[in-house]
């Protein structure tokens, strides 16, 4: 039997996601979650892109950020005159063999669900990018599923179940302290904040992973 992990806004650093898998022996039996957020900011969202697609144990949910690279790739009519906002477009532009598969990475991403419900080990789980509410509800909006922060807010998540979010950097949630990011949880149990901020090295960001079935956390950094 194999352990569930769950991490979240790798943003393009694909050297601290190979890390992460070697360092949680991620094998066959397992089960990896991504809580969106795997491009932009970082040097390789290719890298990001192509490890997740070559796992079939893994599966990635959509952040804003994947959102907002389709919607601004299939409506931009001019892509070089009106630029992407984040570095990926012109990262994937820069080798031929990745030019060439931006429109698969594209698909790939355009095809990424909102959010997951599992129970695992008792618990019932509810995960998806930014806030875990719309999945409760009969009509889902995009939009809060992966851009609310109310949750964070209230430091609190939805009523019997455990809520698993990224979005909002660790960091931020515990006003910026001078020392390693770490997975976040909530007074109650009942909210955990994965995304501690793998691209902001300066700010003590790190990758961060937790196993579901253990609670125990993994850390990788760009900082040596």
């Amino acid at each position: 039997m194999g352990y569930t992990y769950v991490m979240s806004d790798i943003h393009g650093m694909a050297e601290l996601f190979e890390r992460m898998l070697e360092k949680i022996g991620f094998c066959g039996e397992d089960t990896l979650y991504i809580l969106g957020d795997m491009i932009d900011r970082g040097p390789d969202p290719a890298g990001v892109l192509d490890l997740v697609r070559q796992h079939p144990n893994i599966t990635a949910l959509r952040g804003n950020h994947e959102d907002g690279f389709v919607e601004w790739y299939e409506n931009a009519a001019d892509k070089y005159q009106y630029g992407y906002y984040y570095n990926t477009f012109d990262v994937l532009n820069e080798a031929e063999k990745t030019r060439r598969r931006i429109p698969e990475y594209v698909q790939f991403m355009k095809s990424l669900p909102l959010y997951r419900k599992e129970k695992i080990a008792g618990d019932c789980y509810l995960m998806a990018h930014a806030s875990t509410e719309e999945i409760l509800r009969i009509w889902k909006r995009k939009e809060r599923l992966i851009w609310d922060t109310s949750m964070i807010d209230r430091k609190k998540g939805n009523p019997g179940y455990v809520s698993v979010v990224g979005h909002v950097p660790t960091f931020i949630i515990r006003g910026y302290p001078v020392k390693p990011a770490e997975i976040w949880h909530s007074p109650d149990g009942s909210l955990i904040d994965v995304d501690c901020g793998a691209a902001f090295p300066e700010r003590g960001g790190r990758l961060g992973c937790l196993c579901l079935e253990t609670r125990a956390e993994y850390y990788v950094s760009a900082k040596k």
